[in-house]
């Protein structure tokens, strides 16, 4: 799998997550009350992004600038984020208890952004470069 596959398939699930999550904010808000009072929520919410960041760092190709290197820091983000949250649970779950209202719609659009950025990288960053040669 390289860093191409990667972001295609991460773009893909980001986007119809963050979909799902807009098209239904209250549920989302829900859902994300019930996942503070729970302990596999929070672990859930610091495991996946540890497993999505180990599998893109495990299939960085290279550090050069370039889009391999923004796949690699979305990744490193991601699994910097899931060890934060496996860490210090309290903390994020103190913090998640605040922002109850908020969070979903900012996922949502988050995970949108991240999305487009993948996408482009997956399927239409490296076309350009054999269309110049």
């Amino acid at each position: 799998m390289t860093y191409l596959v990667f972001a295609r398939w991460f773009g893909i699930v980001s986007i119809v997550l963050s979909l799902g999550i807009l098209f239904n904010l209250e549920d989302a808000r829900e859902m994300a009350k019930s996942m503070v009072k729970t302990e596999t929520g929070y672990i859930m919410g610091g495991v996946l992004p540890v497993i999505f960041g180990t599998l893109s760092l495990l299939f960085a190709e290279s550090f050069d600038l370039g889009w391999a290197l923004v796949v690699t820091v979305v990744g490193a983000s991601m699994l910097l984020a899931g060890i934060y949250r496996v860490i210090f649970v309290r903390h994020w779950k103190a913090f998640m208890s605040r922002r109850l209202e908020q969070i979903p719609f900012l996922f949502s659009l988050f995970g949108l952004m991240l999305g487009v950025v993948l996408l482009y990288v997956g399927f239409m960053a490296n076309a350009f470069d054999y269309v110049v040669r």
